[in-house]
Order: C-alpha cells, then structure tokens, then sequence
C-alpha cells in the first residue's frame, strides 16, 4: 500500500500555521514530497548543512521532533 500524495494546497493550508518563511515553505514541501537532503540543497546552491539548519527550524516551529512526524501534519 503505497502512501497518500500530499498536494501542494494541502500543504501550504497547514504549512502557514506555523509561520514558516517563503523559504521555509519551499524546502519544506520539498522534503514531504520525498527529496533528500542532498537533492534539494543541490537544488538550491545551498550546502546540505545549510538545507539541516533550515529543517532544525521548520521542525520547531512546527512543534515536531523530526521529518516523519512533520510529514504526518499533512496525510
């Protein structure tokens, strides 16, 4: 059974609760969307520490501990 697709209205109507950044909101539909982070720091021209620090703050602002259950605000 495979996992539900998580659209991108779906994401930003939860996503903007939690006052993330344009940047933020990017990534973070990147990484629920399955990307690594290796791929999207490619993506960006950005290192993959930097694409880390980004997700150590979309993680506490959304009050979670870490990419599994960040995914799990949006199924």
């Amino acid at each position: 059974m495979s996992e539900p697709e998580i659209t991108k209205e779906r994401y930003l109507s939860v996503a903007h609760k939690f006052g993330l950044t344009r940047r933020e909101l990017e990534l973070g539909f990147l990484k629920v969307s399955g990307f690594s982070n290796r791929r999207i720091a490619y993506m960006f021209g950005i290192s993959e520490q930097t694409v880390k620090n980004h997700f150590t703050h979309i993680y506490e602002k959304a009050w979670v501990p870490g990419r599994k259950e960040f995914k799990e605000l949006f199924m």
